[in-house]
């Protein structure tokens, strides 16, 4: 190509425009990778510089507040250092201090300046620090613990058996504002002594024992969860209630029929209670012309418990009616509680009269949950004590023993191990049983036959527990003959408890004892309670009391009788002497024996038990107390059946006793009888015996019962009746509840 003359190869001259543009690119890059590999040699990166922070979060919510005491967490974060831990520190003085797990307490006293400052520093470099500030705050004071019954919503300071109190504390009660607390409850009296207190939920719902505790009331603590020296406290009283009667028990009660010739009366069975209604099975047995015997008779009923423990009973035994809790009953009892497992009964008039058609009384024993309706609950060698009255309607007393097989058969008697069965009736030496046989049915009632060969006797009986059951007698007079009288006993029988089938020796008796036995002699009541204590295998003792009431004839030999024992075959029957009187008795474990009285003229029985705890002192008779007796009340054959029982305080001083009692007076009775300002004291020192004076404010006059007591065991106490006639002859226990 030409132009302007010149010849122009524009092909060959791109050529080398293009290569001289590539050589500058490579050179380019060349320099920049020089650059990059100059620059990468002998160099380090960017460094990152460490850092920290700290945060505190208060326990008792969020934020950093905290309340004096009170606690907050702080946390630090360490970041591009070598560790991560830090040391936690807290400046000034009073501004309280920090765990090496940045637990921050705060001091008791809010300070004059209640931000605090704390610091978390770097363990891997103390230069590195980082501050957080909590807020002291004062705690929220209490002003107020109310506890309310949550059935009502009332306000409340008493509470019953088993019952509830709902409990809160409060900042302001107008408001409604609470305070976060913690509750306790502790025994107002004693605050060491933490049994039978009942119990309170973090919430504070406060649920009361069965029984008072000792001294009867609680208090009720709130603490601040904030600050412990911030609690308020209220009080609460712990009554009786009828959540103390809960579950399956057996009963029995005796007495005589005033509007049927003074004809005896017996009844025994069993029932299951609970909020106050009750549903149950007896046999009755009703002496006199004829006589009456009504076998698992049903019955409904309801009973209601007072606060000091005394209340009613009624059984609804109507035939053909569900007679439910509410309907009209047929049988009245009045009843004090000893605990959830006892209480004793009395017999006693509708609440729209004052004349019952029976005077009467006995107890109610818990039942054992493991007693099951089969024949093993009776199983091994059982004493037994049965007392009422002959075909001839005369007192009669019929002590022995039985062994039991556990399957449904009673084993014949021997003179010698291992077979034993015998009984003494009305002190005439031992007789041998006869092999025969018992059921129990499928309701827990069971029936047996004891046979001595010349005098049959039948039973209904109802076990209390493997080792008691309670017996009552169910021949009538239509089936009478000469082997088959028609008398009416009742009683219990205690299985023996040895090591081995008749393990019995001279050391069953052993250290105090304890003795008691009630009858008839001369046609008048006669009662005898005493002691005496043993020591070595000699089979006599010294020292021995004995305090009798006979008729109204008072007698007392205090510490002055010598006596003697031996222990027989077989199977642990034996004889016992205290001064003039003379007794059988079969054992039922060391120094406890059913006891029948052989003294000529007197026809009687009772029980030896083993004294623990003595000797009676006036502190020793300190807090509530159940008791019941049952005698006659007047001296001379026409003496007319007397129950009484009731609750009674004591303070541990030998005076001012106070308390009620309820009487039938062989079906005249009076309710709600004031004891006030009773005394007694231990006469003579040192001894298991005592006397005492109760005050009563009787119909038509007042008058005061004096009693001799004899110290089984701080909870119980045997008693006698010592007021010369006309006042009667009566003998019983005092239980203590609490």
């Amino acid at each position: 190509m030409r132009a302007g003359g010149f010849l122009v190869r524009e092909s060959n001259l791109r050529l080398g425009r293009d290569r001289v543009r590539w050589e500058r690119v490579l050179f380019l890059f060349g320099l920049t990778a020089t650059a990059a590999i100059l620059s990468s040699c002998g160099s380090s990166s960017t460094a990152v510089t460490p850092s920290i922070t700290a945060s505190c979060v208060s326990n008792q919510g969020s934020g950093s507040d905290v309340t004096v005491l009170g606690t907050a967490q702080c946390t630090a974060t360490v970041l591009n250092a070598s560790s991560t831990l830090v040391n936690w520190s807290v400046s000034g003085t009073g501004v309280g201090s920090i765990t090496s797990g940045g637990v921050y307490t705060a001091p008791a006293t809010v300070p004059t300046n209640n931000v605090v400052t704390i610091t978390a520093t770097s363990q891997a470099q103390s230069s590195l620090t980082a501050t957080a500030s909590v807020t002291i705050e004062q705690a929220t004071a209490i002003t107020a613990v109310i506890c309310v019954d949550p059935s009502t919503e009332v306000s409340a300071s008493t509470v019953s058996s088993g019952n509830k109190l709902a409990c809160t504390a409060f900042a302001s009660v107008t408001s409604g504002t609470t305070v976060p607390v913690n509750w306790t409850v502790a025994n107002t009296k004693n605050p060491a002594d933490t049994s039978n207190i009942g119990s309170i939920s973090a919430q504070g719902v406060y649920t009361a024992p069965l029984v008072p505790p000792s001294g009867q009331s609680v208090t009720i603590t709130a603490t601040s969860q904030a600050l412990a020296t911030q609690t308020m406290s209220v009080t609460a009283t712990v009554v009786f209630g009828n959540a103390v009667l809960s579950g399956s028990y057996v009963f029995s009660s005796t007495g005589r029929l005033p509007n049927s010739s003074n004809a005896f009366w017996a009844r025994v069975g069993s029932f299951t209670a609970g909020g106050g209604a009750l549903i149950g099975i007896e046999d009755t047995n009703q002496g006199g012309a004829p006589n009456t015997v009504t076998t698992q008779r049903s019955f409904t009923g309801s009973y209601s418990i007072g606060p000091d423990g005394r209340g009613t009973l009624q059984f609804c035994e109507g035939p053909g009616s569900s007679c439910p809790q509410g309907s009209p009953a047929t049988a009245y009892f009045r009843i004090v509680v000893i605990s959830p497992q006892q209480a004793q009964i009395i017999e006693f008039s509708s609440p729209t009269t004052a004349s019952a058609t029976t005077a009467a009384g006995g107890e109610i024993l818990s039942q054992d949950p493991l007693v099951t309706p089969n024949s093993e609950n009776l199983s091994g060698t059982y004493s037994f004590n049965f007392a009422g009255v002959s075909t001839g309607a005369t007192e009669e007393s019929v002590v022995g023993e039985f062994a039991a097989n556990g399957f449904g058969a009673i084993s014949a008697g021997s003179t010698a191990p291992p077979a034993p069965g015998e009984m003494d009736i009305d002190a005439g030496g031992p007789v041998t049983l006869a092999a025969t046989a018992y059921s129990i049915s499928s309701n827990g009632r069971g029936t047996a036959t004891l046979n001595n060969g010349s005098v049959s006797l039948t039973f209904s009986f109802y076990p209390v527990s493997a080792t008691r059951v309670k017996f009552i007698e169910i021949d009538t007079a239509a089936l009478a003959t000469p082997t088959t009288p028609a008398s009416i006993l009742v009683g219990d029988a205690y299985k023996q408890q040895t090591s081995s089938n008749c393990g019995w020796g001279m050391n069953a008796l052993s250290g105090s004892t304890v003795f008691e036995t009630s009858g008839a002699s001369s046609g008048v009541e006669i009662a005898d309670l005493g002691s005496f204590s043993v020591s070595g295998t000699s089979g006599a003792f010294t020292g021995a009391s004995d305090d009798e009431n006979s008729g109204g004839t008072v007698s007392s030999q205090v510490g002055t009788l010598s006596g003697n024992y031996t222990v027989g075959v077989p199977c642990g029957r034996g004889t016992l002497a205290v001064g003039s009187n003379t007794y059988v008795f079969y054992l039922i474990s060391t120094s406890n024996a059913v006891l029948q009285e052989t003294t000529s003229g007197i026809i009687a029985h009772g029980l030896l038990v083993p004294s623990q705890g003595g000797p009676f002192a006036d502190s020793t008779f300190t807090g509530s107390y159940a008791f019941r007796l049952d005698g006659t009340d007047a001296a001379g054959a026409a003496g007319n059946r007397e129950d009484f029982l009731g609750q009674v305080a004591s303070t541990g001083v030998g005076t001012g006793l106070t308390g009620t009692l309820e009487l039938n007076d062989f079906g005249a009775t009076q309710t709600g009888v004031a004891i006030s300002n009773g005394t007694y004291r231990p006469v003579p020192a040192g001894t298991l015996r005592g006397t005492m004076a109760l005050p009563v404010a009787t119909t038509p006059s007042a008058t005061t019962r004096n009693l001799v007591l004899y110290m089984v065991s701080p909870t119980l106490f045997y008693v006698l009746d010592t007021d010369p006639a006309p006042a009667g002859t009566a003998i019983g226990a005092i239980n203590n509840q609490f």
